[in-house]
């Protein structure tokens, strides 16, 4: 055998080599090894000898001819380059390297056929990736992705993280990669699996990219339990499979992983898988731009229509027809409702793509009030997106049964404030997109400003109505000022402009411990003249309301603990609108509302209208308040003219009282020196006694009369100190005893916590002294004289009280009581009181009388506690 084949020097040490050798020497071969006859499928016997072009296409030959050529002009040309070579089973590719041994040229030879494959796949990938961009939506590149993908003939997998863990999406297997008995594996699926994290799939969710040997080793980390041993072992019997990840990254954020498995993967082709996952993502961002741009656009004219329609429509209910047409065309939804409220709660007021009976209309709005969705909302703002299982129970059975899935909650808001609820739903569950719920929140907009509209021009209406008539009852009470007429009117007026069947006026009774039922419109006339307290405000409502000066709204009577049950029951009443009639903070009575058909919340148009009939009533009771006084005034103004009248006329009597008194005692003094010499003539057994004593009597009668007179013209001005008064009062009882003609039981009632008061303690014990003698007097035949001293109630005075159980005195005899030498004793001056009432007025007090014929009489004295700046002195006569 020819050295050169086989063992031989000096080519003979190439013969183990596993990579294709030959060596050529004047253009023929001369060696050729083993591995180089089992690429080209020949035995190497056949080659020795024979051309070297022999194996060579003739494209290559004329390559490695010009190559030649160059490195014989003394050209510097690579020693490796790649040619295509001719074999038994076709063209292959190979990489040579020509290594110049002396005359011959030794070449080694090695097949890349699969390089240049893997190169024309990576090349078609990028294409496949530059294709992508020009697609619109996203689903257009996905699809366009995956089709690609399988043509390629690459094993791929969308991957996206999910709590947790990681989704397997869509899928594709070719049939090589799995072995005969797992041929239902292979194609185009999608598991609806969420997996482990392997290795490799954090590191390409970590890191953008990532390399694996072994799929069925990531596969195993993938999966749990037997699924997982059963995918390990299906991949196992398969040919080796390398495996790339790449992340996908849309607006900046990392979306899902593109996962891509083949035999002739190999780490250095991370680059272009990885370029081709930034084309993917370039593509979804473009796709999703211009998605976002489109449903953009489809936003705007839906709501450039839905405005159209809504300054169109004559009322909401014209407009919500078209409304909810159009946002079925923008979200595909199946039904729509609208919820407003209505009296406690919430009506259904349009419902689309729902089969709602009346009776179901009612129960359906009770369901979404009673979960509280339609307040939440209302809270939040916000469109909130809801899964049917979410909702509250009644609601959520109502739904499913209805087939519904996904529920999204509109608030209608209209300046911070709910005017409804809007409803869209559908029977599949749906994700919305931040676009779909900006847009739906934009139309609730349109479908709020459209009933908010209707609402204020119904309100104008109303307003325009209620001034008609406010101007009519403002007509009406300005045409009278008399009392009843007055509170007639206005009671009538509240009743018609918030529409209740009753409606009440009270006003204090002159003690102010009482309301009493003035006036009276509606069906209860028999509680005309009814009191309810006025200083009670935990028992009665209108008490409360009229000591706060404060609107007050029972809604359930019934229940409320501040309503007067009896009135209640009596107005038949279920709830009622209490309006305190109130001018310059002073309130002067009550106006009640009452609502006898329902329960009731006032709106607060309605509580607007009526305290609006409230203040113009206040108004005008006040207005016939001053022309009452002006009357008094005019009353009180001749009163004083008479006071004034009799004054003088006192003033002149005093002036003669005096003159006379001061004539009177010179002969007095000389009647009583005459009295007692004739008594010291006479002796005690003269008969003549009897009428000395007379004339005595007489003188000292006389003398306590001039000494009255000179007390009334010429009063003494007062010295006031702190006196304690209890003492005062004793002493007078006590001196008034010493003079009581009958039997007489004294009752004292003099409280020790009374402090002293500032009054002169001589004048003030002969005012008590004269007020307890006249009680005496007034009993000749016995009884009760009751004297007491106490703080006055609700004032900063003291009161001091001499009562007594005599025949009282008439109406005649009260009204000159006071009056000077008035009387209608015997013996009396009739200046008592008339210096009682002097001495107490002039210490800042007033005086009291109280008696009727046969019940007795009760003077009442009040003195002030606090100091004078300076005592008054009494009304002294010119």
């Amino acid at each position: 055998m020819n050295p050169s084949l086989r063992g031989g020097a000096p080519y003979g040490s190439f013969d183990e080599m596993s990579v294709g050798v030959c060596v050529i020497r004047e253009r023929c071969f001369v060696y050729v090894n083993d591995a180089l006859g089992m690429l080209v499928g020949h035995p190497r016997e056949m080659l020795v000898g024979r051309p070297a072009t022999l194996l060579l296409t003739e494209s290559s030959v004329m390559e490695v001819t010009e190559r030649q050529s160059r490195r014989l002009r003394g050209e510097s040309v690579p020693s490796t380059y790649e040619a295509a070579l001719r074999t038994a089973t076709g063209e292959r590719q190979v990489e040579m390297t020509l290594i110049p041994s002396g005359p011959d040229w030794v070449a080694l030879v090695r097949d890349v056929t699969s390089r240049s494959q893997r190169r024309g796949v990576l090349q078609r990938l990028a294409e496949l990736g530059a294709g992508l961009p020009s697609l619109r939506t996203e689903g257009e590149v996905l699809r366009r992705m995956f089709a690609g993908l399988e043509e390629l003939g690459f094993a791929f997998a969308w991957l996206s993280p999910e709590g947790e863990g990681v989704r397997l999406g869509q899928t594709y297997v070719p049939v090589p990669l799995v072995p005969p008995d797992a041929r239902q594996l292979s194609g185009r699926w999608v598991r609806d699996v969420v997996g482990r994290w392997p290795a490799m799939l954090a590191r390409a969710w970590k890191e953008g990219s990532a390399y694996s040997e072994d799929l069925s080793v990531e596969v195993g980390h993938f999966l749990e339990g037997a699924l997982a041993e059963e995918a390990r072992g299906v991949l196992s019997r398969a040919s080796t499979s390398h495996t790339v990840a790449v992340r996908i990254d849309v607006e900046g954020r990392p979306r899902a992983m593109l996962a891509l498995a083949g035999d002739w993967l190999r780490e250095e082709e991370l680059a272009p898988v990885r370029l081709f996952g930034a084309q993917v993502s370039a593509a979804l961002d473009a796709a999703l731009t211009i998605s976002r741009l489109s449903a953009q656009n489809n936003a705007l004219a839906a709501l450039n229509r839905l405005a159209s329609e809504a300054a169109s429509a004559p009322h909401p209910r014209a407009f919500f027809g078209p409304g909810t047409e159009e946002i079925v065309g923008l979200v595909a939804c199946d039904a729509v409702t609208i919820l407003l409220p209505q009296d406690h709660g919430m009506e259904v007021t349009y419902a689309r793509g729902m089969d709602l009976e009346e009776a179901d209309t009612e129960r359906f709005a009770r369901l979404w009030l009673s979960g509280g969705l339609c307040t939440q909302a209302q809270q939040e703002g916000a469109p909130r997106v809801l899964e049917t299982r979410e909702c509250p129970d009644g609601l959520r059975e109502d739904l499913q049964q209805r087939g519904f899935q996904t529920v999204v909650i509109i608030a209608l808001r209209v300046r911070s404030r709910g005017v409804g609820t809007l409803s869209v739903l559908f029977r599949e569950p749906r994700a919305l997109t931040p676009l779909e719920l900006e847009t739906l929140q934009a139309m609730g907009t349109h479908f709020a400003a459209a009933i908010e509209t209707h609402r204020l021009l119904q309100e104008l209406r109303g307003r325009a109505e209620d001034m008609a008539l406010l101007h009519e009852v403002a007509r009406a009470l300005a045409t009278t000022l008399e009392l009843d007429k007055l509170l007639a009117t206005g009671v009538t007026s509240l009743a018609r402009i918030i529409d209740t069947p009753d409606a009440y006026v009270l006003m204090p009774d002159p003690s102010g411990e009482w309301l009493e039922v003035r006036a009276v419109s509606g069906s209860h006339p028999e509680l005309l003249g009814r009191c309810l307290p006025a200083r009670a405000p935990d028992s009665s409502a209108t008490g409360l309301a009229y000591l706060t000066r404060e609107l007050l709204m029972v809604e359930e009577a019934i229940t409320d603990v501040r309503v007067d049950q009896d009135l209640r029951e009596s107005a038949s009443a279920q709830s009622f609108l209490i309006l305190p009639l109130v001018v310059r903070e002073r309130p002067v009575g009550v106006m009640v509302a009452s609502e006898t058909r329902r329960t009731r919340r006032f709106t607060p148009a309605e509580v607007e209208r009526a305290s609006a009939i409230a203040n113009q009533l206040a108004l005008a009771l006040e207005g016939a308040r001053l022309v009452e006084d002006l009357k008094d005034s005019y009353v009180e103004l001749a009163r004083t003219q008479e006071q004034l009248v009799r004054r003088e006329r006192l003033a002149a009597l005093g002036e003669l009282s005096a003159v006379v008194a001061h004539e009177v005692r010179n002969p007095l003094g000389a009647i009583f020196n005459s009295v007692a010499s004739i008594r010291r003539i006479l002796g005690p057994d003269s008969p003549a006694e009897p009428l000395v004593d007379i004339v005595a009597e007489e003188a000292d009668r006389l003398n306590r009369i001039v000494a009255d007179l000179l007390t009334f013209a010429r009063p003494p001005a007062p010295h006031p100190h702190p006196v304690p008064l209890a003492p005062l009062v004793e002493d007078a009882v006590r001196g008034a005893l010493a003079e009581s003609p009958g039997a007489v039981r004294v009752e004292l009632d003099l409280e020790e916590d009374v402090p002293p008061v500032t009054v002169d303690e001589r004048m003030m014990r002969q005012a008590f002294l004269n007020l307890a003698i006249n009680a005496m007097q007034a009993m000749p035949q016995g009884g009760r004289l009751r004297a007491a001293v106490r703080r006055a109630a609700g004032s900063p005075e003291v009161m001091v009280e001499f009562s007594d159980t005599g025949p009282g005195i008439t109406a005649e005899v009260r009204a000159r009581i006071f009056e000077p030498f008035f009387t209608t004793k015997a013996k009396g001056t009739g200046l008592g009181l008339a210096v009682v009432k002097r001495i107490i007025e002039s210490h800042q007090g007033h005086l009291t009388l109280d008696s009727q014929p046969g019940t007795g009489t009760c003077f009442r004295l009040y003195l002030p506690l606090e100091t004078p700046a300076s005592a008054r002195p009494l009304l002294a006569v010119p």
